[in-house]
């Protein structure tokens, strides 16, 4: 009796001992699953929000890349629209364009948003007047060609190459890309081209090929081919100086329109062919747009107004029924230009023939006999010949010549034009910020 009962008890000792086992491991379970339940919420918590911040710095950037695309197209004269779009991953960020009238500013604002995470970007435009002319003598495909005792005191950029006859330039030269040259040219600064030939350099050389040429500087062979540039003056922003000189009224009689009385005229759209002639003195009130050919002749003077003090102006010969064989300035005998006695007033003698892009022979801005004063020859696609004892201050054209006793001196003052009204050169950007 009494051994039965102590088996008994050791049985029952034994099942106590493991259902205390049981317990003690499910506590610790359960305390477990409650401490890794409380860690995992901190962890939870932190992972949802980098994914969060993530999300909102995408749409920070996407934002950006909105404001930045729509301020660029702006400043630069391109096509927008007052509201784009742009994609990123599949998220979009949307841009808005608004005008204030009374201020001038112009307000780019974009919206990023991803998994609704917005960031927005607020970019204010104040209307500027301002174009940078960089270079004496800038040049695009067609390149830079001198002639007989032509000179040039400037720096000088072309997309093609730039060939003389021992020519001197007071300045640089650079011939951009693999196909750059520049050829017999006396270059008192430095020159960049991939190919020098029979050059005399008072400055450095940077070459892939130099042959024949003398370096005073340093030579600094295998260098890199610098890049083409873009002329100062897009298409966009000639449309808009024509509209301006539209806006101030249309002259479409009689034509041709001749002037060779003492005038003072602009802003203006002569509807036909412009002839000056006749030791007519024509004072510019404003920009002018030319439906036609330009010519001026027979000792004419032309004057800026007083009242534009240091701005400058434009002539724009664009017959828009032909870019290729109209559309050109010609000066014949003696022309002379007057400033406004402001340092930093020009005329700008602009032709938007583009026979010479388009493999034609047309001249877009012919300079016979003499010119000189403070004038500014460009056209972005057509050729311009500069001959005889021609004293001009920059050009810039997609293939340009010198030739004869031709000087062209660089002006201080067109690395800022400011310009009379229209787009003149930029938007300023006078805000950018995020504010949300």
């Amino acid at each position: 009796m009494n051994s039965s009962r102590k088996y008994n008890s050791g049985q029952a000792l034994r099942r106590n001992s493991g259902q205390a086992v049981i317990v003690s491991v499910m506590f610790l379970l359960l305390v477990s699953t409650v401490v890794v339940a409380r860690g995992a919420n901190p962890a939870s918590a932190d992972s949802e929000l980098a994914r969060e911040l993530l999300d909102s710095k995408r749409s920070a950037i996407l934002a950006e890349s909105g404001a930045e695309d729509v301020t660029y197209r702006v400043r630069s004269a391109q096509s927008y629209d007052n509201i784009e779009v742009i994609s990123l991953d599949g998220f979009y960020a949307t841009t808005t364009v608004t005008d204030d009238v009374d201020t001038g500013v112009k307000t780019v604002e974009s919206e990023g948003n991803i998994k609704g995470a917005i960031r927005q970007k607020l970019v204010e435009l104040q209307k500027g007047d301002e174009v940078d002319f960089n270079y004496g003598v800038q040049a695009g495909n067609g390149g830079f060609l001198m002639f007989n005792s032509a000179s040039v005191v400037g720096n000088i950029y072309s997309n093609g190459s730039v060939t003389g006859a021992g020519n001197l330039v007071q300045g640089s030269v650079v011939s951009a890309t693999s196909t750059g040259l520049v050829d017999d040219i006396h270059a008192t600064s430095s020159v960049w081209s991939h190919t020098i030939n029979d050059s005399t350099i008072d400055g450095d050389a940077y070459y892939v090929v130099k042959t024949d040429t003398s370096v005073a500087g340093n030579s600094y062979p295998n260098s890199v081919d610098k890049p083409t540039t873009t002329f100062p003056l897009s298409e966009a922003q000639l449309d808009e100086w024509e509209a301006v000189a539209e806006a101030g009224g249309v002259i479409s009689s009689p034509c041709p329109y001749k002037i060779t009385t003492d005038t003072t005229i602009g802003p203006k759209k002569i509807n036909c062919d412009l002839e000056i002639s006749n030791n007519a003195v024509v004072t510019l009130s404003g920009m002018i747009w030319i439906n036609g050919n330009l010519t001026i002749k027979n000792s004419s003077g032309i004057y800026l107004d007083e009242s534009l003090t240091n701005k400058s102006i434009a002539l724009i010969a664009h017959n828009l029924s032909d870019e290729t064989t109209s559309s050109k300035i010609s000066l014949e005998n003696t022309t002379t230009f007057y400033n406004t006695n402001t340092p930093g007033s020009f005329l700008f003698l602009i032709s938007r023939n583009r026979s010479s892009a388009d493999g034609g022979a047309a001249i877009a801005i012919e300079l016979k006999n003499t010119a000189s004063g403070p004038v500014f020859l460009y056209t972005n696609y057509g050729m311009i010949d500069i001959g005889n004892n021609t004293k001009l201050k920059a050009v810039t054209g997609y293939l340009i010549s010198m030739k004869n006793f031709s000087r062209l001196q660089y002006e201080d003052g067109l690395e800022s034009t400011l310009f009379d009204t229209g787009p003149g050169g930029s938007w300023n950007v006078v805000s950018w910020k995020e504010t949300q």
